[in-house]
C-alpha cells in the first residue's frame, strides 16, 4: 500500500453534539457529529475511511464517506474518540489524522434522594461542554466543621485554574463552570480534572472542553 506524506488530513474537529440526554437505559446512542477539513496538498481525496476508538480500545473501521462529515452513534457511558484516512482515486493512503476530542454522553443519572454516605462526584453535564458545564457534587449528614471540603478544577499540567465555595450542606448540590480561571481569563480546549476533597475523601471526574 502506497503512502503519499503530502496527502494529510490536519484538522478534525467536532462540528455539533447533541447534549439532550434522553431519560432511556444505558445502551441507548445519541448522535454526534464530526466535520473535518480536507488536505490541502496532495492527489485529492477520492473517500474518506472513517476509524472510531472506544474507551480507549484500538481505532476500528466504522465507514467511508465521500464529504467530510460523520455521524457517529453515540452509546450513552462510552467514551468515543474518531480519527480519518483519505484515499486518492488512484488508491493511495494518507496518513491518519490526529484523534478527535473525546466524546462521552453520560448515562441518566437516576433521582438523587438523600445525602450519599460519603462526599461524592457525579458526571458533569454536558461532556464535552463549550462554555459552560454543570458540576454536580453530594455531602453527607457525618461532614465535621472541623473537616477540609474544596472543590478544585485542575488542567492536565496538574495547574490548579479554579476554586469553587463548597456548600456543605447535607445532600446534592450543582455549580456552573463557566471555562474560565480565577482571574476571570477563558481557558482553552482540553481535558480537566474536578476534584472534590472532604472529610478525608477524594474523588475526580474528568472534563473535556471543546471550542
Amino acid at each position: 500500500m502506497t503512502t503519499d506524506r503530502l496527502f494529510r488530513i490536519t484538522s478534525l474537529f467536532l462540528l455539533a453534539i447533541t447534549v439532550l440526554i434522553p431519560a432511556s437505559a444505558a445502551g441507548d446512542t445519541v448522535p454526534v457529529s464530526f466535520h473535518w477539513s480536507p488536505p490541502t496538498d496532495g492527489a485529492p481525496v477520492y473517500v474518506y475511511l472513517v476509524y472510531a476508538s472506544r474507551n480507549d480500545e484500538a481505532f476500528r473501521y466504522e465507514d467511508a464517506r465521500t464529504d467530510t462529515t460523520f455521524v457517529l452513534q453515540a452509546e450513552l457511558g462510552v467514551e468515543y474518540r474518531i480519527r480519518v484516512t483519505g484515499v486518492s482515486q488512484a488508491g493511495h493512503h494518507s496518513e491518519p489524522s490526529l484523534p478527535s476530542e473525546v466524546v462521552f454522553l453520560p448515562e441518566p443519572q437516576p433521582e438523587y434522594g438523600g445525602p450519599p454516605p460519603t462526599p461524592d462526584l457525579r458526571s458533569n453535564y454536558p461532556n464535552p461542554f463549550n462554555p459552560e458545564t454543570t458540576i454536580r457534587y453530594g455531602m453527607p449528614e457525618n461532614l465535621t466543621a472541623e473537616s477540609p471540603a474544596r472543590l478544585e478544577i485542575y488542567d492536565i499540567r496538574g495547574q490548579r485554574v479554579r476554586m469553587f465555595d463548597v456548600d456543605r450542606s447535607p445532600g446534592w448540590h450543582e455549580l456552573a463552570w463557566d471555562g474560565r480561571d480565577e482571574r476571570g481569563d477563558v481557558q482553552p480546549s482540553g481535558h480537566y480534572v474536578l476534584r472534590l476533597t472532604a472529610g478525608g475523601s477524594v474523588s475526580t471526574w474528568k472534563m473535556t472542553m471543546v471550542k
